[in-house]
Formats: structure tokens, sequence, C-alpha cells
């Protein structure tokens, strides 16, 4: 079985592409989405992950607490983190994948963060704000339902226990509408997930699956898609990889897992 998923992620990562070859000399800067840190984490310095922006050249990224009032203006007076990085600091000079760091600095308490994407001089605007809360839970992680479903304690939502739902791969499109359609343990409100809620599963100190240790999911290293579309290419998707945590786009006209999600 791990041959065979390793052949599929092979072929996924063989039809990735990146943003094209457009300088960019006279571009408008576009806005970067939040991706992680998302719900509640278990480290004070927790990795932040952002979707990629074309043409920009550095990053800004502003943490902020949640109890502290956003300042008129666009001042660091109080922010817990406010830091640049160039895109190849984030990893991301490529577009092709997320841009990810970890400053050196705590986070404790509920927090929420955003990023500024630039090119050079020029910037774009603020993605809108992702909240994430350092705090001690008392509960699991997981709470297996009995009924096909588990819902995660640190973010609230409700996915199939068993991560391989439909026993056929789908494209893009096919995939939305198998969620749209699906009834499972008496709920109709099933989709599919955007990147950071299926990226909030991801445990990246572990592989084969790249999920917490002691999940309860059932076919869980999978190749799957998020319903994240690429800004800049509406042809391909942000597709989130279970068997090592890699988030990667995918061309919409090929076939991936569904692993469907709800609000809980």
């Amino acid at each position: 079985m791990k041959t065979f998923i390793g052949i599929l992620l092979f072929g996924l990562l063989g039809f990735l592409g990146c943003s094209g070859s457009d300088d960019g000399t006279n571009a408008t800067v576009g806005q970067a989405t939040a991706v992680a840190p998302f719900g509640i984490v278990e480290t004070p310095t927790p990795t932040f992950e952002w979707t990629p922006v074309r043409w920009a050249t550095k990053y800004r990224l502003v943490v902020q607490e949640t109890s502290q009032e956003s300042t008129i203006q666009d001042t660091s007076e109080t922010y817990v983190i406010d830091e640049w990085y160039t895109a190849e600091e984030a990893g991301c000079a490529s577009e092709d994948g997320l841009c990810e760091v970890m400053p050196d600095a705590e986070v404790i308490g509920k927090n929420e963060f955003k990023i500024l994407a630039c090119a050079n001089e020029e910037c774009g605007s603020w993605s809108a704000p992702m909240n994430f809360d350092f705090t001690a839970m008392s509960l699991a992680r997981f709470t297996d339902n009995g009924d096909g479903t588990v819902t995660d304690n640190h973010t609230n939502l409700m996915w199939s226990k068993n991560a391989k739902l439909y026993i056929e791969f789908q494209n893009w499109h096919d995939a939305i509408i198998s969620c749209e359609k699906l009834t499972l343990a008496g709920h109709t409100d099933w989709r599919l997930p955007f990147v950071y809620e299926l990226s909030s599963l991801i445990d990246k100190k572990q592989k084969y699956p790249a999920l917490p240790p002691g999940n309860p999911f059932l076919n869980n290293e999978q190749v799957c898609w998020t319903s994240s579309t690429y800004a800049f290419d509406h042809t391909k998707a942000w597709v989130v990889t279970t068997i090592d945590g890699i988030v990667v786009l995918g061309i919409k006209a090929y076939a991936c897992n569904v692993w469907p999600v709800r609000s809980h």
C-alpha cells in the first residue's frame, strides 16, 4: 500500500507548477492567506505558514494578542511579533509551496497573526487574521463520536473517521460536489476543507501518517484536496499530503483523495 501511495505522490508532485516566468515588473502585489497556526497550538513558539504571493520579494509577519485593540496607525505598539522575511528566508521564492517561518519568540494565550506581502517597496493588502491559542488543554485532542465521525477538540472541526471515505480518487470539482452531497452521521453540511483546516491535522514530527500519535482516523495516508484555490492560477488548488505533511499545488483536473469536514 505504501508503495502505491509513494507512486501517487510522485505523480502528483510531477504535475505541480510554478507561478510562471513573468518578472512582475508592473505587477500588483496580491494578498496572502494565513494557514497555520490555527486553533489551539501545543508550543509557545509555533511555526507560521501562509500561501505565497506572486512577485512578492518579502513578507511582514505580525502577531498580536487578541485582548489588545489594533492601533489605528500601522505601528508595532501592541505586537508580540513584528518581523520581515524575504521570500527565500520563508522558503517560498518558487511560489509553489507554503511560506514557513518559526520566529524566536514565545506567544502565550490568545493571539492572531496576519501577513503583508511586498514586492520591494510596493505592498499589497494585509491577509485576513488567523486566530490561535496557546493554552493547556484538559481534553484529549480527538473524540471518536462512534458514528463514523471524529471531532478535533483543538479546532472544533468534525471529520469523517475514514480519511478515504470515497473508494475512487476525484478531480477537484467532483470533490467539491461529493462533499456537498454527503450525508454522514445525520449531518448534511459537509464540505471540502480549507487548506488551513486540513493543515491543522498535520504533525510534522510524524510520517506515514504525518498526523498526531494516537489519532483515531482510518486509511489516513492520503494525498487530499483542499477547497483553497491557488490565487494566481485557478486551474490549481492546494493539496495536503497526510503521508509526510507536505502542502503543495495540484492541478484541479487530476484526481486526489477527498476527506470531508464540517464545522462542529
